[in-house]
C-alpha cells in the first residue's frame, strides 16, 4: 500500500513563518530601544503565540498507510480504519471540518491540508462503507473540496502590517 503525507497547505504556512520572523524581529526592536514595557510584554505574548501555532502547523500531518496516523505538535495518533465509526463534515463559510468518531473519541480535520479533496477521497476509500456511516457532505468535499482563501489573506495582510510598523520604528 502506497504510502501518502498531507500536511498544511504551503501556501498558508511560509506567510504565518514571516510573520513569526516579523514578530520577532519587532520584539527584538522594542528591547533595544526605549518601548514601554507593556509593549515589550505584548509583543513577547504575540510572537510566542504565532511561533507556536507556526511550529504546530509545520509538524501536523496526516498519514495514510495500512491505517491513519495523525500527527500533532509534540502527540500523536494511531487509527486503525476498524476504529472509525462515523465520519461527518461541518461547513462554516469557507472552512470545513471533517469529523472522525472512533470507538474512543473523535478527530478533526480541516480544510487546511494540502490537497484537501484527495485526504477526504482516501479516507472514504479506505472505510468499509457497508459497515460506517459517512455523511454526504464529506463525499462533497471530496469531489470538490471548499478553498479557503481567508487564513492566507489574513496571514499576507499581517506580514504586510508588520512591515509597516518595523519599517516606522526604524526610521523615526
Amino acid at each position: 500500500m502506497e504510502k501518502k503525507i498531507y500536511r498544511i497547505r504551503r501556501a498558508f504556512v511560509i506567510p504565518l513563518g514571516l510573520d513569526a520572523l516579523l514578530l520577532l524581529l519587532l520584539t527584538l526592536l522594542s528591547f533595544l530601544s526605549t518601548s514601554p514595557l507593556y509593549e515589550r510584554a505584548i509583543l513577547v505574548l504575540l510572537s510566542t503565540a504565532v511561533t507556536v501555532v507556526f511550529g504546530e502547523s509545520i509538524e501536523r500531518r496526516v498519514t495514510i498507510n495500512g491505517g491513519l496516523r495523525l500527527k500533532k505538535f509534540m502527540r500523536e495518533k494511531a487509527l486503525e480504519w476498524s476504529d472509525i465509526t462515523h465520519v461527518g463534515a461541518l461547513s462554516l463559510r469557507s472552512r470545513v471540518y471533517v469529523l472522525l468518531t472512533t470507538k474512543k473519541g473523535f478527530h478533526i480535520l480541516s480544510n487546511a491540508y494540502q490537497d484537501f479533496g484527495a485526504l477526504v477521497k482516501d479516507i472514504i476509500y479506505h472505510l468499509p462503507a457497508e459497515r460506517i456511516e459517512i455523511e454526504e457532505e464529506v463525499r462533497r468535499q471530496g469531489e470538490s473540496p471548499t478553498q479557503n482563501k481567508s487564513d492566507l489573506f489574513a496571514a499576507w495582510l499581517a506580514a504586510i502590517v508588520l512591515l509597516s510598523i518595523i519599517g516606522f520604528k526604524m526610521f523615526s
